[in-house]
This record gives structure tokens, sequence and C-alpha cells, in this order.
């Protein structure tokens, strides 16, 4: 989930990208719930095939911390057969599940703290839906939940795509 967040996420301006009013923000959302370890499920986007970074980090799991309302998430990933890290804070702002990052805007769709979450990610060169889980895996009616809000969107069904989750540990040096 988050570990697409590493790369597809930025910080822009509000007035040069909006994002749209559709996109909805799941209401009361509680940061510190999300603090832990979470494994990317899936994604949509309006591009047919993930990034060449996407395709490296999406299937990496993710550790969130918390501290004064921002998200840091940390993963760890292959690259050129060496295990590395990578680290995103995600900004809170005055809108409850409403963060910025470097180029863009995320927003948190929906969330079970405990199983799942839906979220949106928006930069000028990309817009894609997450779908992370507490486990490896979740349930159909978690998928159909996710497909029927990437249709929602508008985004092509034929670009969900759901990851095998791989894991990796950086040697320490």
């Amino acid at each position: 989930m988050i570990a697409v967040l590493l790369l597809v996420f930025g910080l822009t301006p509000d007035y040069i990208f909006p994002v749209s009013a559709d996109i909805p923000v799941v209401a009361n959302f509680d940061t510190p719930k999300t603090v832990g370890k979470w494994h990317p499920i899936g994604m949509a986007s309006k591009l047919p095939e993930l990034t060449p970074y996407e395709q490296k980090i999406s299937p990496m799991d993710h550790i969130v911390e918390v501290t004064d309302g921002d998200m840091k998430l940390t993963a760890n990933y292959m690259s050129d057969g060496v295990c590395k890290t990578s680290v995103l804070v995600l900004k809170h702002t005055d809108k409850p599940g409403v963060f910025k990052v470097p180029d863009g805007e995320v927003h948190v769709i929906d969330v079970d703290f405990e199983k799942y979450i839906i979220f949106y990610s928006k930069k000028p060169t990309h817009e894609a839906l997450f779908l992370s889980a507490r486990g490896s895996d979740v349930g159909d009616d978690i998928k159909a939940k996710f497909k029927k809000l990437v249709l929602e969107q508008n985004y092509p069904e034929a670009h969900i795509k759901y990851f095998n989750v791989e894991q990796c540990t950086p040697k320490a040096g």
C-alpha cells in the first residue's frame, strides 16, 4: 500500500493541480491508529502499467510511524539485488485523512484500522488508488469494495493490479 506512496507522492500548490472534489475522504480519520506494519495488496492507476519505481517498491511491506499528526512511511525494497530503505513523510493538513506529499496529495478514502486502508494519491503526472492491509491478504469483500471505489473514480478495471508481497532487510553498514 504505502510502499507505492514512496514514489508516487509529492507536494504541489493546490491552485496548479487541484485534487478533485469527487475524491472522498473517510470521516473521523485517526492517524495514530495507522501505526505499525502494512502490506501492499493492490493498486489501480490511470496508467495501464506501473512505473519502473512502482514495479520495484509496490510489493514491499512498510512501517508507519506517526509524529505530530504526520505519517512517516518506511519501506524496504530490492534494487539491483540489494535491499534498500525508502522513507516518505505524509504531512497532515487541516482536513483529517488528507496529507501533503512532495508534488501531490493523499486522501484516505476508506479504512478499518485493524484490517485494511484504501487511499488515493495524486501527482501532476499520475493518479492512483491503493489498497493495503495489516495481513498479507484481504478477503474478497475488501477487494470488491476496492474495485467499486476504483470504478466510481472512472479508472479502467483492467488497470487494477494485485501484488505478491515481498520482504527484505537491509544489511547494517
